[in-house]
């Protein structure tokens, strides 16, 4: 072979693995949560606050109530298992009632009133059969579903369960705004405004470690404050899920029902 062919020839190996030296194969990027507003505005949007008078007096349904699978319409990266269904049936406990979510073959009798849970026996949680599209938004969605998806039709004790997530900044100020100018509970003091307002690294996250899906985000409640709650969910099917809860700013409105 010509010595120039063999010389040029050469130097196109050494130039092409110089180039993967400085430029290693590109990794996924770390995925961000980019709709979080819309989405939770959707989710709140769609949730109804008044209770059917029928559930509150015997708890059976009508077939009018809120369609929970109404969900699927804004998280569109979660659906449920083929051959479950999601529902839920109301548990009104005297003080305090609100739907508790399942999950159940459609063919099977829903539960309530006229066939009601065994006692002592749970019914099987959704969560077990929710299908996760394996990227960073639907394991968000899967957490704002578990976040979420029950506040609904609460009364009296039930309503406890306020958790909401925090956005962005925005979200910090209007929390803030809305306690503040309301008549429920104890307000803000001026310290906790300014160290509200400093919380950094607020908006939602979504970071991938082997088998796992890390999500974090920033949750507040009247009764505790604000959160930083760490999500670690299985990537593979089913996605068990386990959760850690950071205290990082105290409130309590001071309301007890």
């Amino acid at each position: 072979m010509n010595r120039f062919v063999v010389f040029v020839l050469g130097m196109a190996l050494i130039t092409s693995l110089a180039c993967q030296a400085v430029t290693p194969e590109e990794e996924t990027p770390t995925p961000s949560v980019l709709t979080c507003r819309d989405i939770v505005s959707a989710m709140n949007g769609i949730q109804p606050t008044d209770i059917p008078k029928n559930l509150l007096d015997s708890g059976v349904k009508q077939g009018n109530e809120f369609d929970v699978n109404s969900y699927f319409s804004i998280l569109k990266h979660i659906s449920m298992q083929e051959g479950y269904t999601l529902d839920y049936f109301f548990s009104n406990g005297g003080i305090g009632a609100g739907p508790v979510l399942y999950t159940r073959p459609p063919a099977e009798t829903p539960y309530g009133p006229a066939n009601p849970l065994p006692e002592g026996v749970k019914p099987a949680s959704y969560q077990d059969h929710l299908v996760v599209e394996d990227v960073g938004q639907g394991y968000f969605e899967n957490v704002l579903m578990d976040i979420l998806a029950d506040q609904f039709y609460l009364y009296w004790h039930a309503n406890y369960n306020d958790t909401q997530i925090v956005c962005d900044s925005t979200d910090v100020s209007d929390i803030i705004n809305k306690v503040n100018s309301g008549g429920f509970g104890l307000k803000f003091s001026a310290d906790q405004q300014i160290r509200a307002r400093m919380l950094s690294g607020i908006e939602p996250a979504v970071d991938f470690s082997g088998d796992k899906a890390i999500v974090k985000v920033i949750v507040f409640t009247k009764w505790g404050g604000f959160f930083q709650r760490l999500y670690t969910i299985d990537r593979a099917f089913p996605h068990k899920m386990e959760m850690q809860d950071k205290n990082i700013l105290k409130y309590d409105c001071g309301v007890m029902f």
